[in-house]
């Protein structure tokens, strides 16, 4: 039976060889199985295709959604309709936290990006939850704080720089993220092109620009080697 259904099931349901899908979320590590069993049994386990919308702004904020698998775009919309991705969510990572303390409705879009499996929790038993085990809490925090920063990043990058600054802040900190001066993407073009606020066609153009002055050696569709370091950081400070 294919993993991917219409509806929605329990999560209590839906296990495999690698355990429930709560198993495999780094949030409830620390809990033991029993206590595990107690959040399945609270779950509901929701099935997204490529494409599919999450929630929408307007929407009432009172679920926690926790990637299980697949992968979520976060994005607003200008009234032009032009995209500005925030987020770029995988397996491990929660969406619709920010209305779960507060009565206001969602303000962004969520969006699969491949076909994604969901945990969903409800905002109360979240709350139950974090008052009877403090270090999720903590966890909880870690995460959408690390989650603040990216934004705050991303504000700072749009409003100080130009498109090629963006562009050679995102290279230099994937090679840092990895370790490595030889990238691969873990998006489209036009999905990075939404992240750092520009067109899939600018982005094209500075990336042959960046590979004729042989700053960076563009390979297939997704993978970029960075060959002059100095180069990328004089673009950024200049």
């Amino acid at each position: 039976m294919s993993m991917f259904l219409e509806g929605n099931l329990g999560c209590v349901k839906c296990s495999d060889k690698h355990g429930t899908c709560v198993d495999r979320i780094p949030l409830f590590d620390f809990l033991s199985h029993e206590e595990k069993k107690i959040i399945l049994e609270k779950s509901i386990h929701r099935f997204y295709k490529k494409g599919e919308l999450i929630f929408s702004p307007g929407e009432a904020g009172n679920s926690l959604y926790i990637i299980n698998s697949g992968e979520v775009k976060i994005f607003k919309l200008s009234p032009s309709g032009k995209e500005q991705i925030l987020h770029i969510l995988s397996s491990g990572d929660f969406l619709g936290e920010h209305s779960l303390f507060s009565s206001d409705t969602l303000k962004n879009s969520a969006q699969a990006m491949k076909n994604t499996a969901l945990c969903v929790l409800k905002g109360e038993d979240i709350k139950s939850l974090i008052l009877q085990y403090p270090e999720m809490g903590l966890k909880f925090l870690e995460k959408y704080s690390k989650k603040n920063i990216e934004t705050l990043n991303l504000v700072e990058s749009i409003g100080l720089y130009d498109v090629e600054q963006r562009l050679a802040k995102y290279l230099l900190d994937q090679m840092e993220e990895s370790g490595s001066p030889h990238i691969t993407l873990s998006m489209s073009k036009g999905t990075l092109a939404s992240l750092i606020g520009t067109s899939q066609e600018t982005l094209s153009r500075r990336l042959s620009y960046l590979q004729d002055c042989e700053v960076i050696r563009l390979q297939g569709q997704r993978s970029i080697s960075i060959l002059n370091v100095e180069s990328l950081e004089q673009i950024l400070s200049r």
